[in-house]
Parts: C-alpha cells; structure tokens; sequence
C-alpha cells in the first residue's frame, strides 16, 4: 500500500494493489475555505481495514505534507482533529 497526494482532487489517497488492478482504500479530503486556510474535511478507510492503524497513518501523511506546512490547518474532519488533538507537534500554524 502507499499514500499519494493528489491535488487535482485535493485528496491523500491510499492506493492497493490488487487482483481487479489498483485500488482506493482510503482518503483524507481537504478543500481551501480561504485564503491561507487549508481544511481536511472529510476522512474515510474500507470497512475491512478500520482498526488498522492506517487512518492514522494517512492523517500523519496529510499533516507533515506542503499543504500543512504552507497553510493554516483546519480540521472539521473529526478524526484529522483528534490526531491534531495527540499531536500537536506536526503543526506550524492551527486555526
């Protein structure tokens, strides 16, 4: 499995492999509200991996990126929050 930014649909995208070819199984959103804002909005992994640990995995990725580190980050994401909440370190600037 790997974690790839894709700004063309403001996503990080856990993409794997499998026998049906390449697979989404999880996404962290974000979107710009305003300017110098960066919001991660919307979060979500397969059912069949929940309790995996890759959630936060993906949160970490979207947190440490060019996008946090260039913005003010926002979390209306509930999930993006509370791993912002256990590590505020990863953070420059938090709106």
């Amino acid at each position: 499995m790997t974690i790839v930014h894709e700004p063309e649909a403001q996503r990080f995208a856990i993409h794997r492999a499998s026998d049906a070819g390449d697979e989404v199984v999880g996404e962290a959103h974000y979107s710009f509200p305003s300017a110098g804002v960066v919001d991660f909005d919307h979060t979500l992994v397969a059912d069949s991996l929940r309790g995996t640990g890759l959630s936060g995995l993906l949160a970490k990725r979207a947190l440490t990126s060019n996008i946090a580190r260039e913005h003010t980050v926002r979390a209306s994401c509930w999930f993006i929050e509370g791993y912002i909440d256990k590590h505020p370190e990863l953070l420059n600037s938090r709106d």
